[in-house]
């Protein structure tokens, strides 16, 4: 079954050879970070980056013709259990209509220091996927 990589110019594209989504079988698979578009993080700000992460996911997500509501499942991971709710708050504002299927962890750090949540969202494209 072929894979296909989906990009925005809308998301912040580092050095290393990851895409940024992938499509296959009717399926999207994203991971983003809060990084902005020049590659920052909204130092100690949990609610900024986790308003990133998931706008990072919806510019992916709509180069594909899908949106939030496609969203099936995600897992979040941040990384100071005191992040847990201001997460939360804004996580929830965005999937506040039959949010998707959600796995959470608190870990002991990410890819950056400045990193303090990492969304991996999977989506649904049904046949317009394959």
């Amino acid at each position: 079954m072929p894979k296909r990589a989906v990009s925005s110019p809308r998301v912040f594209k580092g050095k290393l050879p990851f895409a940024q989504a992938t499509i296959a079988g009717g399926f999207m698979f994203v991971c983003c970070t809060g990084r902005d578009l020049e590659g920052r993080f909204a130092t100690d700000d949990v609610r900024r980056q986790t308003q990133q992460c998931i706008d990072n996911i919806q510019a992916l997500l709509r180069e594909a013709g899908a949106d939030l509501r496609d969203v099936v499942k995600c897992t979040v991971y941040v990384t100071d259990r005191a992040n847990w709710e201001p997460m939360n708050e804004v996580y929830f504002k965005n999937f506040a209509d039959d949010a998707p299927h959600r796995v959470s962890c608190i870990v002991s750090g990410l890819g950056s220091p400045d990193c303090l949540v990492e969304i991996d969202a999977t989506a649904y494209l049904g046949d317009a996927g394959s």
